[in-house]
């Protein structure tokens, strides 16, 4: 550790060598019953760890080039073995020079500053040195960097920031969690600049007039986080190049300040609450994450929406309204349908039945779910009677949350009834209704046994209770042979 970055095993022995602890630790901890299925399993999986490091080099580099390394995995500060790009060096000599050569492994690192030992912070330049040699690695490679630094007492912030300055020249995604009430402007990211950046997320506390990112020319997706919401007006970014944002926010300036948004998730914090009427031409998806999205569409009009998230609502008076005024080529729609909610939406669908194929209804209830698998059988009827028959292009329908039973026959014959256009269907019970549900249970003074619904029947049929559950036809209450 003292020598920064942990070089691995020159060879198989010393590796082996080295975890050896760790590896006597685990077989004690084991269950003695399971000791011979563990190593039955290793020694059958040697066959294709074989197979693996003998493959031409050629085809190995490649391989590790295209490793998914997504942003998030831990580099840690000791050697761990279900790290990559760690993991791979202790495979084998061969397997640690081509991991050691590929620069795209090294090009991301996620650090947590709070997790760092105090003895090792208090080493001068020791954390730098880890950084830089781990970095160093990955040549000329774009950055993907999270830092993680909730406590500045713990690991000064001035040398968080002097570490940003001397990698900013690469960093393609920076992602800076320093909690909700530790504020960003001692990092003086506005002074930095950041060729390459194209995506950032930050989690702080947003003081007036804070700038960041000033020098960044590719910036277009940033998500924001924080005690504070984020109001344009004293928040200086470069709105204009945006095309990506998730944040709170208490006011509507957003949408005029940042008039190339395409996509955009917010809640909102409150704020000022008729700012007028605003067109946006370029959202085509927009979510709200709270159930306050009322104070948002009432006031919007979006001609380019495409895909509309309002799973988080629990109010739904302005979307007919809004739908109707926009009149957006929508695809996609996220709604709940408990009794309220879906009394206040129903009848909005058909100013987008055109062109919506994928929705998403949660919680729907018993009502919404008879109207939702109606055919139509009662055409002296109302709406909300007949709910989907005015989308005759649903290709994808997923009904999450449900919560009462669900007529099979009817769904059975409204899933044949859609046959020539839905591709996809998905029902989702909170609880299972069907016989092979696990509940636990017993009889009183006895200890509870876990078993499927059936088996239950079946454990009470063989105590000596009469039981039928089923049809006219079948009892579901099987004995037990």
């Amino acid at each position: 550790m003292e020598n920064g970055l942990v070089e691995c095993n020159e060879d198989d022995k010393e590796y082996h060598k080295i975890t050896k602890p760790t590896r006597s630790l685990y077989v004690t901890t084991q269950k003695p019953h399971r000791l011979a299925e563990n190593w039955i399993k290793i020694n059958d999986s040697k066959i294709d760890i074989l197979r693996l490091v003998t493959l031409p080099v050629e085809i190995t580099t490649e391989i590790f080039h295209q490793l998914p390394l997504e942003v998030g995995y831990k580099t840690g500060f000791y050697m761990d073995m279900d790290t990559a790009p760690v993991s791979l060096t202790a495979v084998c000599r061969s397997w640690r020079g081509i991991a050691l050569s590929a620069p795209t492994l090294w090009s991301t690192m996620e650090i947590c500053f709070d997790d760092i030992p105090s003895t090792v912070v208090a080493k001068p330049g020791m954390v730098e040195s880890f950084i830089n040699q781990w970095l160093g690695r990955s040549g000329e490679c774009p950055l993907f960097l999270t830092f993680t630094l909730p406590h500045e007492d713990h690991f000064p912030i001035s040398r968080l920031r002097a570490i940003l300055h001397q990698h900013a020249q690469r960093v393609r995604y920076l992602e800076l969690n320093l909690g909700e009430y530790q504020p960003i402007r001692p990092l003086e990211l506005h002074t930095l600049p950041f060729p390459l950046l194209q995506a950032a997320n930050v989690h702080c506390d947003f003081r007036v007039e804070d700038r960041v990112f000033d020098n960044a020319p590719q910036l277009h997706s940033l998500h924001v986080r924080g005690y504070s919401a984020v109001a344009p007006h004293r928040f200086h970014l470069p709105w204009q190049q945006l095309t990506i944002f998730e944040g709170s926010i208490h006011n509507l300036d957003l949408f005029v300040v940042a008039p190339n948004l395409v996509n955009i998730k917010c809640g909102w914090a409150g704020g000022d609450s008729n700012p007028g009427m605003i067109t946006h031409s370029c959202i085509k998806s927009f979510a709200v994450t709270d159930s306050a999205y009322d104070k948002i569409l009432q006031y919007l009009t979006l001609p380019a929406l495409q895909h509309l998230d309002l799973s988080e609502g629990d109010t739904y008076d302005f979307l007919g309204s809004f739908l109707e005024r926009s009149s957006p080529p929508l695809i996609s729609l996220r709604v709940q349908a408990d009794d309220p909610a879906f009394a206040q939406w129903h009848q909005a669908l058909v100013h987008v039945a055109a062109t919506l194929e994928d929705i998403e209804i949660s919680y729907a209830s018993t009502e919404a779910m008879t109207s939702l698998l109606s055919l139509g059988e009662r055409p002296w009827a109302s709406p909300p009677w007949r709910t989907l028959n005015v989308l005759r292009n649903i290709k994808t329908l997923r009904l999450p949350h449900v919560v009462d039973p669900v007529g099979l026959y009817q769904l059975v014959k409204f899933l044949y009834s859609r046959s020539d256009k839905l591709r996809s269907f998905q029902l989702v019970w909170d609880a299972s209704p069907f016989l092979d549900e696990r509940p636990r249970a017993g009889a009183p003074g006895t200890p509870d046994t876990e078993d499927t619904i059936v088996g239950h029947f079946s454990r009470l049929q063989a105590a000596g209770m009469d039981i039928y559950v089923g049809t006219r036809v079948k009892n579901y209450a099987v004995t037990i042979e």
